[in-house]
């Protein structure tokens, strides 16, 4: 069903009106429409599905994820890998952003950001050398709105003011779905897990005038696990923020920009091939470290053994050691694994938290065309599909754009349900 809103879409790309029919489509459009010559952004709309690439992690460009966007808008980014010795839930991660044809209207979508904290002193200091060297920051869990405050605001949003805070219930439900898979893995090491989730959007004002929207999400994990060395029990957090995006434009053109944003979060498309791929890599470098753990402590029980026979002091001394870099290495490795298992969580449920992120700010229309469904932007009567992955949305009644463009390719979607 169709959702009436209470603005009217503006965009100011116009087909040439001059020369013949043959070499001129809006001659053609003329001709093949009783003399009524239809404008693109004002009749109708094309919508091309853009692909992002990831150029680094593979011998070979991959598609990484997809979205669709009004032709002529630019376009930048993909996917950016970072080292091994990088925060481990970091080293994938996306940006990218796509503008008007002018640049009046932007959105960027940021990398995710993963921090943690301890409530043991010493699991603390190895954290936080971590994070010098390029690991995972160092702080205490926080909300979205916190966050997006605090951290996301005063780092990306070059000075906005924030405003119209509102929680959004169907992401965070998407998130807590997800949340379980987390749970389950850290459980299996030995700890009890819970975890917060917040999701927000909220309204943004630059000084020049402009305004804008914020999307941000956080999920919390509080691992609670028995300290190896003290045998009293600690708490270690990750905190990630998986959705941080940002949509600015001016003032006059709201409701053209939150248009543009709901087809771009319902369009949002994960390449699954490319995504099996990097659950493989990940999991070989899980299995990778398990191995090496095990030889290491194997050889250290054999040393330990040796040692025993001639030097029992000795071998008290460095059992005590040991037993003390044994807990700090699962603690490192708990957190590791806690901090991929966030990652792995946010990614197998970003396609759906993107479409739920929509209802906050657009409602959309599911179509049926000969591919199966696609979900658009709310506010058109009429839309067509040419089959190869681009779209036309328009309101004006008397435009068709098999007649317009004399290209049968073109057919009409009907609406559906979800």
């Amino acid at each position: 069903m169709r959702t009436s809103v209470p603005f009217s879409l503006v965009l100011a790309v116009v087909l040439a009106s001059c020369g013949d029919a043959t070499n001129n489509p809006a001659a053609a459009q003329s001709s093949a429409s009783g003399g009524k010559t239809f404008v693109e952004g004002k009749d109708y709309t094309i919508m091309e599905r853009v692909r992002f690439m990831d150029n680094q992690g593979f011998e070979q460009p991959a598609e990484a994820f997809s979205v669709l966007l009004p032709k002529g808008w630019k376009h930048e980014g993909g996917i950016t890998w970072k080292d091994m010795n990088a925060c481990r839930g970091e080293m994938v991660t996306g940006r990218w952003t796509t503008s008007s044809p002018e640049g009046a209207i932007r959105y960027t979508s940021l990398p995710l950001h993963t921090w943690g904290s301890a409530s043991d002193p010493m699991m603390q200091q190895n954290m936080m050398m971590q994070a010098q060297s390029g690991g995972c920051e160092f702080g205490g869990p926080m909300p979205a709105e916190q966050y997006l405050r605090e951290v996301f605001g005063p780092r990306e949003l070059q000075g906005a003011s924030i405003s119209d805070v509102r929680e959004n219930g169907a992401a965070r439900q998407e998130m807590d779905l997800q949340s379980q898979r987390t749970i389950d893995a850290i459980r299996q090491m030995g700890g009890m897990a819970e975890v917060e989730n917040s999701a927000i959007t909220a309204r943004l004002k630059w000084a020049d005038g402009t305004e804008g929207v914020a999307i941000c999400s956080v999920s919390n994990i509080f691992n609670n696990m028995q300290n190896a060395y003290t045998g009293e029990m600690q708490q270690i957090t990750t905190s990630v923020s998986s959705e941080r995006s940002f949509l600015r434009f001016p003032a006059a053109r709201k409701d053209e920009a939150e248009r543009f944003l709901a087809n771009v979060k319902s369009s949002f498309r994960t390449n699954p091939e490319w995504k099996r791929s990097i659950d493989d890599f990940f999991a070989r470098m899980r299995g990778q470290q398990d191995a090496m753990h095990r030889e290491r402590m194997a050889a250290i029980d054999a040393q330990t053994r040796a040692n025993t026979a001639a030097h029992n002091q000795r071998m008290n001394d460095i059992q005590s050691q040991g037993a003390a870099n044994t807990a700090a290495h699962n603690q490192r490795m708990a957190n590791m694994d806690s901090n991929m298992r966030s990652w792995e969580s946010q990614q197998s449920s970003s396609d759906r938290m993107h479409s739920s992120f929509v209802q906050t700010i657009r409602e959309v229309q599911t179509y049926q065309d000969g591919s199966g469904k696609v979900e658009l932007s709310s506010g058109y009567d009429q839309a067509w599909s040419r089959g190869d992955g681009t779209y036309i949305l328009s309101n004006s009644p008397s435009f068709d754009p098999s007649s317009a463009f004399q290209d049968q390719n073109w057919q009409e979607m009907k609406p559906t349900n979800p």
